[in-house]
């Protein structure tokens, strides 16, 4: 009889301790975060095509128009301008003490395809006519001349850096007209309905 009551205390012993064990519970943790990114559009800012200033002497109706184009070295930021006269060039000359003959220079940010050269386009760029302006401090014109101006890219496409970045020029053609009076000087600029409209598309 001892035997079997020490028996049965060691398998009710036994089955406290399975019991205990079975009910114990182990849980761990582990953190989740999320992400997201914002990523820049393309932007695209540019400078003003600056065609110079030029002594135009009075002239009748009579002869040619004089017709200043713009070309650069390259199509990078730093390229220098050219301004080229051809038509009627009688006394024509580059005016001193004014900014010289500039190409706009078009920077873009914001584009996927680094290292890359990616597609530009110009559009309503032709036939721009022109309104009275201060530019470099002339009076505005007494009567305006019929001015009338192409702009066009310097190149194909746009070189894209490794931080997206990257910079392409525009040059254009200036028609001065063939009759020029006295009214007609002063300072001249496209408005915002005639402006240029250059795009820049992130796909190669």
């Amino acid at each position: 009889m001892r035997l079997s009551k020490i028996s049965t205390a060691v398998v009710l012993g036994t089955l406290a301790v399975i019991s205990m064990q079975a009910q114990a519970v182990d849980t761990g943790t582990a953190t989740v975060n999320a992400t997201a990114g914002l990523a820049p559009v393309v932007v695209v800012s540019c400078t003003d095509v600056n065609f110079g200033v030029w002594r135009i002497p009075n002239r009748s109706s009579g002869g040619q128009t004089t017709v200043i184009t713009l070309t650069t070295a390259a199509n990078t930021a730093g390229a220098v301008t050219t301004a080229t006269a051809t038509g009627d060039t009688t006394s024509v000359a580059l005016a001193t003490g004014y900014v010289a003959p500039t190409a706009a220079t078009c920077s873009v940010s914001g584009i996927m395809n680094k290292s890359a050269t990616v597609r530009t386009a110009i559009s309503a760029n032709t036939s721009l006519t022109f309104a009275p302006s201060t530019h470099e401090s002339l009076a505005d014109p007494t009567a305006l001349a019929a001015l009338s101006a192409e702009l066009t890219l310097a190149g194909t496409g746009v070189a894209i850096d490794g931080n997206g970045s990257g910079a392409f020029r525009v040059t254009g053609v200036l028609t001065i007209p063939a009759a020029i009076i006295g009214g007609n000087y002063g300072g001249y600029k496209t408005n915002g309905v005639n402006a240029a409209t250059v795009t820049v598309t992130d796909q190669i």
